[in-house]
C-alpha cells in the first residue's frame, strides 16, 4: 500500500509533466504556424492582418501574455494590443537566441511589459518567452516572432488534473527550475530552494518517488513528505528546461492506510494467536501430563535398581507404546553404558597423549612456516603478512609508516676469508644486534641472505633514520667473539617513509628504502641513507 501511494503520486506529477510538455510544444506549433503566415503578409507589408492574425491567435489561449512581430533588426512591426509597438527589443535573450533555431526561454520577471499589462495580484508577473525565425525563401533571417506566457498557466494546468483527484490524494503541486527553485508552489513557497537530497533525487532522468523532509530554504519544518517528481522531457523543436515536476503529501497523512491495516493485521494476529495459545495450552496439558510424570520417572532412575525404570502407562495408546519402548530401550541403555564406561576410561588417556603430541607439532609447524630457521626472526613470507596488517592500519588511522632495509657490509668476504660457518655465526650476531637495538614495536625481519628489513608503524622517516643510526651503531661497536681475535661486522641501511593511501604496498615502500640502501653502499658503506634526501646524501658515516 505504501508503495502504491507512491507509484499514484509518481503518475500524477508525470500527467502533469506531459501536459505541461504538450501545452508548451503547443504554443510552439502555434507560433510556427503564425511565423509561416506573418511571413508571408510582412513580404507584403500588411501588418495590419498580422496584428488580426496575433490578436486572434493571443484570444485562442489567455495565458498569452503579449505576441509581437519583429523585423530583422528588432523593431517591433506588429503587437497584440499594440504593446511596444516601434519599441527595439533587439536586445532581448528571446531575439538575439532565435538566430540559432527556435528558443524557449526560462521563467523571468516582466521587465518591459510590467506597468502595460493589467496585473490585479500584486505579485511581480512571472513569463515564459517562445520564439521562431522568420525567413524568407532562400533562408535568410527576416525577423522574428516572440511570445511571452504567463506562468500562471502551469499553475492553472495543475489545478485542472489535481482538482478531480484532490479529494482522494489531498496533494499540492510544486513546479521548479532546474537548480531546485520554487516557480510554483504553496503559499510562501515561491522563489525557496529545494534541499539538496530531494534535489538530487528528482534531476533524474526517470521519474520516482521518495520520502525525507521537504525543508526547502526559509522553512523551518522538517515534516517528512512523500514526492512524486518527474523531469520535463527533451523535444527537438527547443532546448530542455529542465523543469522539476514535484507532487507532495505529508507521509503521515499519506500512509494513513497502511498505518490502518497493518494496525488491524496486528490487532487481529493478536487476537487469534491468544485464541490458539489458549487452545494449544489445554490440548498441551491434557497430552503432556503423563508424559511429565514419564519424564519425572527416568529423572530418577538407577540402572541398578529395576524397580526405579518407568512404569507401564496406558493413559491413552500413544503414551502405552511410549512407555513400553522407552522401558525396553531403557534396560538396553543400562548394558551399553556400562560397556561404553569402560570402554571411555581406556581412550581417555589415549585421547589426552595424541591432543598433546598434536598440539606440539602444531606449534612446530607455525614456527618453522614464520620464522627463519637461522636467526629465529620472522622470515620474508611471514613480513609481508605482517606489512600487509600495518599498512591497513596506517590508511585507517591516518599515519605513516617507515621501512628500513640494511645488509651487512663485505659479508662475501666473510664468508670467503673466515667459512660459512663464521658466517652464519655472523648473520646470527648481526640479529641479536639488531634486535637490542630496536623498538618492541618494530617488525624486525630476514628477508634472504644477509638481507634484512624492519618495518615501524606510526614513525615519520626522520625517526626511522635515527633508529636505522642505532642499530648500524649498536652491530658496528660489538663485534663478534671467534676462537682467535674478533670479527667487526658493519652494516649500510637505506630508510623509506609512505603515508598509505588504497592503492599503496608494502613492495612500493621496500622499493624506495632498498634505493636508499643502495645509496648508502655507493656512498661508502657503513651508513644510513634516507630516501628523500637521495640527491645530496653524504658519504660519512651516520645519516646520509
Amino acid at each position: 500500500m505504501r508503495k502504491s501511494t507512491g507509484q499514484n503520486l509518481q503518475e500524477v506529477s508525470v500527467q502533469l509533466r506531459d501536459k505541461i510538455d504538450l501545452d508548451l510544444h503547443e504554443r510552439y506549433s502555434d507560433l510556427a504556424v503564425a511565423a509561416a503566415l506573418s511571413s508571408q503578409q510582412l513580404l507584403k507589408q500588411q501588418t495590419g492582418d498580422i496584428t488580426v492574425l496575433l490578436n486572434a491567435l493571443a484570444a485562442n489561449f489567455s495565458s498569452y501574455a503579449w505576441i509581437g512581430l519583429t523585423s530583422a533588426d528588432g523593431t517591433v512591426l506588429a503587437s497584440t494590443g499594440n504593446l511596444l509597438k516601434g519599441m527595439d527589443v533587439s536586445h532581448r535573450p528571446w531575439f538575439q537566441e532565435v538566430r540559432d533555431g527556435p528558443y524557449l526561454g526560462d521563467v523571468h520577471e516582466a521587465l518591459l511589459l510590467e506597468e502595460k499589462l493589467n496585473n490585479d495580484t500584486g505579485a511581480p508577473l512571472r513569463f515564459v518567452d517562445v520564439a521562431v525565425p522568420l525567413q524568407d525563401a532562400d533562408g535568410n533571417f527576416n525577423g522574428v516572432l516572440g511570445a511571452h506566457l504567463y506562468l500562471d498557466w502551469v499553475a492553472s494546468i495543475g489545478q485542472s488534473l489535481l482538482s478531480p483527484l484532490q479529494d482522494r490524494l489531498q496533494a499540492e503541486l510544486i513546479l521548479a527550475d532546474k537548480n531546485g527553485v520554487v516557480m510554483i508552489g504553496p503559499e510562501g513557497s515561491v522563489g525557496q530552494k529545494l534541499n539538496e537530497q530531494l534535489l538530487q533525487a528528482a534531476n533524474s532522468d526517470i521519474p520516482g518517488y521518495v520520502t525525507l523532509p521537504m525543508a526547502m530554504t526559509g522553512e523551518d519544518s522538517t515534516e517528512p513528505y512523500l514526492v512524486g517528481y518527474s523531469r520535463l522531457r527533451d523535444r527537438e523543436e527547443y532546448a530542455t528546461l529542465n523543469w522539476l515536476v514535484l507532487v507532495r503529501k505529508p507521509a503521515i497523512e499519506a500512509f494513513q492506510p497502511a498505518r490502518a491495516l497493518r494496525n488491524t493485521l496486528i490487532y487481529g494476529g493478536a487476537l487469534l494467536a491468544l485464541m490458539l495459545i489458549t487452545f494449544a495450552v489445554f490440548t498441551a496439558r491434557r497430552t503432556t501430563r503423563p508424559l511429565l510424570q514419564m519424564a519425572r520417572e527416568a529423572d530418577r532412575i538407577d540402572f541398578n535398581n529395576p524397580s526405579s525404570l518407568i512404569q507401564l502407562r496406558d493413559d491413552y495408546e500413544e503414551v502405552r507404546v511410549l512407555s513400553s519402548v522407552l522401558r525396553d530401550l531403557l534396560h538396553r541403555l543400562a548394558r551399553k553404558t556400562q560397556q561404553m564406561n569402560d570402554l571411555n576410561a581406556s581412550l581417555e588417556h589415549r585421547v589426552s597423549e595424541r591432543t598433546r603430541a598434536l598440539e606440539d607439532a602444531n606449534r612446530l609447524l607455525e614456527e618453522t612456516v614464520r620464522t627463519d630457521a637461522l636467526t629465529g626472526l620472522n622470515n620474508r613470507r611471514y613480513f609481508f603478512e605482517l606489512g600487509r596488517t600495518a599498512l591497513k592500519k596506517a590508511i585507517r588511522a591516518g599515519k605513516p609508516v617507515s621501512a628500513i632495509m640494511f645488509d651487512a657490509d663485505m659479508f662475501k668476504k666473510i664468508n670467503d676469508t673466515y667459512g660459512h660457518a663464521v658466517g652464519d655465526k655472523a648473520l646470527i650476531h648481526l640479529s641479536v644486534m639488531a634486535q637490542e637495538a630496536l623498538r618492541d614495536t618494530d617488525i624486525l625481519a630476514r628477508l634472504g641472505g644477509e638481507e634484512f628489513a624492519v618495518l615501524l608503524e606510526s614513525t615519520e622517516e626522520s625517526i626511522a633514520g635515527e633508529v636505522a643510526e642505532r642499530l648500524r651503531s649498536t652491530i658496528n661497536g660489538k663485534p663478534l667473539p671467534l676462537e682467535r681475535g674478533e670479527l667487526t661486522i658493519s652494516v649500510s641501511a637505506g630508510v623509506a617513509c609512505l603515508y598509505p593511501e588504497g592503492g599503496d604496498d608494502l613492495d612500493s615502500l621496500l622499493a624506495q628504502a632498498d634505493k636508499a640502501l643502495y645509496a648508502a653502499k655507493s656512498g661508502g658503506r657503513n651508513q644510513v641513507a634516507l630516501y628523500s634526501r637521495l640527491d645530496d646524501h653524504s658519504a660519512s658515516p651516520g645519516l646520509a
